[in-house]
C-alpha cells in the first residue's frame, strides 16, 4: 500500500486464471485491511494475460469491489491499452475505472475522486 493506494504489479509475461485471481482478492482484502481504497494497476512495459473467467471475478466479486474505491491502470503497450480498455467495456466494474499512461496522472484523477 502507498499513500492512500494500494499498488498492484503483477509479474511480466505471467498469465492470471480464476485461482490466481481468488489469491490476488484475497491479498489485496488483507492489505486494504477494511478500509474502501483505489487501487493503482501497473502494467507498463509488460504484457500480462488475464483469462476471461478473471477478468469476469476481477469485475464482480462483491469482497473485492468492497474495499476497492476505483481503479486506475497504468499501460503503456497497445496491446495492454487494448486488453485494459476491452475489459472496462465488456466487463463494466463497479467501481470507477480509468487508463492512463503515467502514474502521476492516475494518482491526479485519485485525488479528484470523493472520499
Amino acid at each position: 500500500m502507498r499513500e492512500g493506494y494500494l499498488y498492484i504489479r503483477f509479474k511480466d509475461e505471467s498469465t492470471v486464471d480464476l485461482p490466481e485471481a481468488k489469491i490476488h482478492e484475497k491479498n489485496c482484502i488483507d492489505l486494504c485491511k477494511g478500509k474502501k481504497l483505489p487501487f493503482v494497476i501497473d502494467g507498463l512495459n509488460i504484457t500480462t494475460n488475464m483469462d476471461d473467467e478473471a477478468r469476469q471475478f476481477f469485475a464482480e466479486s462483491k469482497p473485492i469491489v468492497k474495499v476497492r474505491k476505483a481503479q486506475a491502470i497504468l499501460v503503456n503497450l497497445i496491446q495492454s491499452k487494448l486488453l485494459a480498455n476491452f475489459f472496462i467495456k465488456y466487463h463494466k466494474p463497479e467501481n470507477p475505472i480509468k487508463v492512463f499512461d503515467n502514474l502521476d496522472d492516475a494518482l491526479a484523477w485519485i485525488k479528484t475522486l470523493p472520499s
